[in-house]
Order: C-alpha cells, then sequence, then structure tokens
C-alpha cells in the first residue's frame, strides 16, 4: 500500500505542476482558481512523496535500492536545475548582445554615442504614451525605450520618465504641447530649450536620427546662422521637388543650424555678419564684381564658404554656370575647379562615380598612398570616419593649386577610382557625340573635393582663420539623392568641420526599417507555450518511453 501511494503520489504531483505550467504560460494568468487547485495538489502531493521517500530510506537496512535511486535523481535535477538558474542570472548580468536587426536597434551609431558621453548637462526625456494594449502603441513604447536604455550606458546625464497623457495631463500642458500623438510623444528638455518627436505612421517608432538631431538642439545654446546665396538662379533652398533642396534643408536645421537664402546688394555689397558659413549651390549666372568682393571680405574676416559645383551640359557648348568664380577660387583659395566632367568607359553609365573607403582598386597607384583609403582622405575629420559609399552623377576636377600661397591649406577630401579621366570636350558630350581619352587630358585618380584653411591677418595685427570645402557634385545633395549612401555624412561633416563643432562629425544614424511582424493574441500564446513548454514536454515524454521500453526488456 505504501509503495503504490508513493507512486502515485509522485505521478499525480508531476502531472499537476505540468498542468499549471502550461496554463499560466498560455493563459498568462497566475492568480486563477485552477491555477491555485493544481498547485495545491502540486504542494501535498510532492509533500507525501517526498515524506514516503525519506521514510523508505529511514526502514532499508544500508542506503541501497529504488528509493536511493528515486532520491539521487530528484537531488541530481535540482542540483542541475540551480545550475541553469546560476548560469542564467551571470547571463543577465552579461550585457552583450549580437545586432541582427536590419535597422540597428541593439546598436548606436558612433556619433550618438560620441554625443552622449560628451553630455555635460542633465537632459529630461519625457515619454509620453497612453496606456492601451493596441500592437502599435505598445511596439513603439518598447523600441523607444529599449533605445533609451542603451543611450543611458553611455551618459548619467540622461533622465529617462515614462508618462500617459492622459493621466499626466498637466505634464503635457505645462510643455506647452497642446496635442500629443495617440502613438507617443517624446519630449527632450534641456534647460530652457526643447524639442518634441511625435511617432506616427503605420509602424511608429523613434527613429536614431531623429532622436540626435534632438539632442543636439536641446544641447547647443545658440543656432549657427547659414546663408545661402541666391539671386543666380539656384534651386530655391524651400523646392520639395525631385531636384530641390527642401530635404537637406530641413536635415540642416535639423543639426541645429538655421539656413536662410539671401542675395548680395549691388548698391551694399556685404554678407550679413551673422552668417557663420555661406553655401553657394550650383549658380547658373555668372556673380558679379561686387558679389566677389563681397565674398572676399567675408572670407578676410574669418567667414566660412562651403560651394558646389556641377558640370552644365546641357546647354550649347557645354558653358558652365558662375564661370568668373573659378578663377575668383584660384586666385583667393588656391583651389584649381576644372571645366570638365569626370568620365569612364568601364561603365555603364560614364559620368557616374561611386566613391568608397575600399583601397583594392588603388592597390598600384602611389600617389597619396599614405592620405587615402580607398577614395576618401584618412587624415581630415569630414571624411576619416567615412564607411558608406558616396554615388555622384556629373562630377568636375577639383584640385589644389600647383604652388599653394604659404597662408593657405589645401587637402584632397576625396578622389575617383583610376579608370576616369578629365574629359574636357564638354561640347561633343552636349551635342551627343562620343568621347575618348586623349593624350593631355588628366587621367585618375582625379580629385573631386578638397578642403582648406586661410589665414588673413588683421589690420589691427590679429590673424583670422577662414574655411572652405570646395565639391564639384552638386545634385547628390538634392531630394531624390540626399539618402544615398554617405551624402548626408559628407554634408553634415563639412558643416560641423567649417563651423568647428567637431562633436557632430562622426557617422550619422541611418533610417532603415525592420517592419514588426504583429500577431494576434491566439498567435501570440501559441509562440509562447512552443518556446517555453514544448520542448520540455517533448523531452519528458521521451524520457517516459525510453523508461519503459528499457524495463520491458530487461
Amino acid at each position: 500500500m505504501e509503495k503504490y501511494l508513493k507512486k502515485y503520489a509522485g505521478i499525480v504531483s508531476v502531472f499537476s505542476l505540468l498542468v499549471v505550467l502550461n496554463y499560466v504560460v498560455w493563459k498568462q494568468e497566475v492568480f486563477n482558481i485552477w491555477v491555485l487547485f493544481f498547485g495545491g495538489v502540486f504542494f501535498v502531493s510532492g509533500i507525501v512523496w517526498l515524506v514516503l521517500m525519506f521514510w523508505n530510506i529511514a526502514t532499508e537496512s544500508g542506503w541501497s535500492g529504488h528509493s536511493v535511486s528515486g532520491l539521487n535523481a530528484v537531488l541530481s535535477t535540482l542540483a542541475f536545475l540551480g545550475i541553469c538558474i546560476v548560469l542564467y542570472a551571470f547571463v543577465l548580468r552579461w550585457d552583450v548582445s549580437i545586432d541582427l536587426t536590419q535597422e540597428g536597434r541593439r546598436t548606436l551609431s558612433p556619433q550618438i554615442v560620441k554625443i552622449l558621453q560628451s553630455m555635460n548637462k542633465e537632459v529630461k526625456v519625457l515619454c509620453f504614451f497612453i496606456n492601451v494594449d493596441e500592437e502599435s502603441v505598445v511596439i513603439a513604447r518598447d523600441k523607444t525605450l529599449r533605445f533609451l536604455e542603451q543611450c543611458k550606458k553611455y551618459t548619467p546625464f540622461l533622465n529617462v520618465e515614462v508618462l500617459d497623457p492622459q493621466i499626466d495631463r498637466a505634464r503635457l500642458e505645462a510643455l506647452e504641447i497642446t496635442h500629443a500623438s495617440t502613438q507617443g510623444t517624446i519630449v527632450l528638455k534641456c534647460g530652457n530649450r526643447q524639442r518634441v518627436i511625435m511617432l506616427s505612421g503605420a509602424n511608429p517608432r523613434m527613429e536614431e536620427r531623429e532622436f540626435t538631431q534632438a539632442l543636439i538642439s536641446v544641447l547647443k545654446e545658440t543656432e549657427t546662422k547659414i546663408g545661402y546665396l541666391t539671386g543666380h538662379n539656384e534651386t530655391p533652398v524651400d523646392d520639395p521637388n525631385p531636384g530641390g533642396l527642401s530635404t537637406v534643408k530641413k536635415i540642416i536645421e535639423g543639426e541645429s543650424y538655421k539656413i536662410e537664402p539671401f542675395q548680395i546688394s549691388i548698391e551694399l555689397p556685404e554678407i550679413p555678419k551673422d552668417y557663420e558659413v555661406v553655401i553657394i549651390h550650383n549658380p547658373k549666372g555668372d556673380l558679379n564684381s561686387e558679389e566677389l568682393k563681397a565674398l572676399s571680405d567675408f572670407i578676410n574676416g574669418g567667414g566660412r564658404l562651403i560651394v558646389f559645383f556641377e558640370p552644365w551640359i546641357s546647354v550649347r557648348l557645354g558653358r558652365s554656370g558662375a564661370e568668373n568664380l573659378r578663377p575668383w577660387l584660384k586666385e583667393q583659395l588656391g583651389v584649381d575647379v576644372g571645366s570638365d566632367i569626370v568620365f569612364t568607359v568601364q561603365r555603364k553609365n560614364p559620368w557616374e562615380i561611386e566613391l568608397r573607403s575600399d583601397p583594392q582598386p588603388f592597390e598600384n597607384i602611389e600617389k597619396d598612398f599614405m592620405d587615402f583609403r580607398g577614395s576618401m582622405r584618412i587624415d581630415h575629420p569630414i571624411t576619416q570616419r567615412m564607411d558608406q559609399p558616396l554615388l555622384w552623377r556629373a562630377v568636375r576636377t577639383v584640385d589644389p593649386v600647383e604652388k599653394v600661397p604659404d597662408n593657405l591649406q589645401v587637402f584632397p577630401l576625396l578622389r575617383t577610382l583610376p579608370e576616369f579621366w578629365a574629359e574636357t570636350d564638354i561640347s561633343r558630350l552636349a551635342e551627343g557625340g562620343t568621347v575618348k581619352y586623349e593624350p593631355g587630358e588628366k587621367e585618375g585618380p582625379l580629385y573631386v573635393s578638397v578642403a582648406g584653411i586661410r589665414t588673413k591677418e588683421q589690420p589691427d595685427g590679429t590673424k583670422k582663420r577662414s574655411r572652405f570645402v570646395i565639391v564639384g557634385d552638386a545634385d547628390f545633395i538634392t531630394n531624390e539623392r540626399i539618402s544615398i549612401g554617405g551624402h548626408i555624412n559628407f554634408l553634415l561633416n563639412s558643416l560641423a568641420w567649417l563651423t568647428e563643432h567637431d562633436e557632430l562629425i562622426a557617422i550619422r544614424p541611418s533610417a532603415k526599417e525592420d517592419k514588426p511582424i504583429v500577431l494576434s493574441s491566439l498567435q501570440r500564446r501559441w509562440l509562447v507555450w512552443c518556446s517555453v513548454m514544448l520542448t520540455p514536454q517533448i523531452v519528458l515524454i521521451a524520457g517516459i518511453l525510453v523508461y519503459f521500453i528499457r524495463r520491458k526488456r530487461q
């Protein structure tokens, strides 16, 4: 009788435990009548089994028999479970993960890590999420909080608080936010500066790029003003068309710059003194002498300049715009902008160039061997960390002059592959003719962008240092092409170097996205149950079958 009671007590205990675990995993409810009932049965039957087991050991002669074997199996199982629990605790403390997501949710970009590590004042991050079970809201909240937890590892100055806009309405109104997104609203606040990120769309989430720009904005005490020169048929900076610049304007202003279009007046030819940088983007008309004088005064006074050129082959005889700007750059800044277009016959699109950091195509090129990694200069802040390719088309050559004046430093930034040459017969291209390399034309690799520093002594004896970046392509920052490869990084790194904001020079986060798999309630239950309970129960059933088969054959 005692033997059968012990046997059935063990069976009932195991069966009750399985019922409890399966029910809890499936229903995700702990305090339920069935959980409490079968949990009680497991507890009572387990106590009975243990008492009878120890009673048999105490009454048997010596430490032998099936009871000792059974107790040994139980103790071994408990020891194994204890080891697993300890290992699991170590794994939880060992914060190492492999990021397999396309959107890089588990890895922060170098730029935001650099900014977080350089923070020296507190930034409050207020996350307003409605407390509902809607799938899109739950996913947005979980991704946002997981991302912010990653950020907090690099700085003690990030204070994250999660609020419900329905409950904490007064906090929301105090921030002067009249309407919060139902899918999530993130507020970054540092002192008197504040930025708001509204989550929306079919797959709402907080973009790392958007958070980085908001963080830069609240940390900076002032906005850097940038002037965009107009009056020569330049592309309007607010143009939303594919060839416009509205997207790049939004990106630039997201990094706490303020960009304004302006013209140089003939009556009063000067550049506003509050402009730290002037952008000249592919002017299709010549600048007059008064405008060039205003640019000279701006540079002499320590101003910063970035110029984008484009080969203009769609007009008669291939005449380019702003031709008188080229000799001014040569005389004032030591930069020779070619009246040409880089060309190759080894590609389907002969005037499209890809600029990469891969050094393999340059293995047999001795020129600038130590200065470049592939197409990119390795010792200049703008390009030294760039690992994303640039895809440019219709590009001019941009070179330092043969003899650079002592007050100038000019650094080539980008170069083409060796297969390109500088085609100077643009008129034939404009008329639809074919071209080929002719002796005397410059062979690749060709420089297509330079950066430089100019020192000018002032009348009072002080010296002003100006900076400039000259680029032989212009359409790579248009709305249709700005998101390709490293175009954003090159542009924003150039602006950061010009304004001497080195903390902004880094690889910026991409906007790749993994669309979440939205499961129904039943599908989630099946997924959890299969991953947690199915495998252990299959192993248990297999063990029981092996036990009875072996027992039958003995």
